[in-house]
């Protein structure tokens, strides 16, 4: 099946079994919206933080991106993660928690950090690799 099936369905079923199959769908999904985050910040303008907080349609966007981001990462089988350093001790849990339980507490300063480590080149290429080695080739 199609990694973007799989990915698709993950997202209605929490039951999924963990495999390198479920592993490289989320792995393509995240650095997808990773890509999407840096479109965002191109479409609005945004080069800091200050710039984050003038946009609420722009803060939109990103607290769910790294709402998804985070939930694929979730999924990911634990040793899968712990080959990934950069993904494995980027901390947006907070974030997530904060973006889905109480988004007006948010501070977009850390949120924009936060998406800068996300959009940084180690990490895509952390992510890259992995994808690579959990397709064979």
């Amino acid at each position: 099946m199609p990694s973007f099936i799989i990915a698709s369905l993950m997202w209605w079923r929490r039951d999924v079994k963990k495999s390198s199959e479920t592993d490289r769908a989320c792995i393509s999904r995240m650095l997808n919206h990773m890509q999407t985050i840096g479109s965002a910040y191109e479409m609005f303008g945004v080069n800091s933080a200050d710039d984050l907080k003038a946009s609420h349609i722009c803060q939109l966007a990103i607290t769910q991106l790294i709402t998804n981001i985070y939930e694929l990462r979730k999924r990911l089988r634990d040793e899968t993660v712990e080959k990934m350093p950069l993904l494995r001790d980027i901390s947006i849990k907070g974030v997530r928690n904060i973006a889905s339980h109480d988004y007006y507490s948010l501070d977009f300063d850390i949120i924009y950090s936060r998406t800068l480590q996300l959009m940084g080149v180690e990490l895509n290429d952390e992510l890259e690799a992995m994808l690579h080695d959990l397709s064979g080739s």
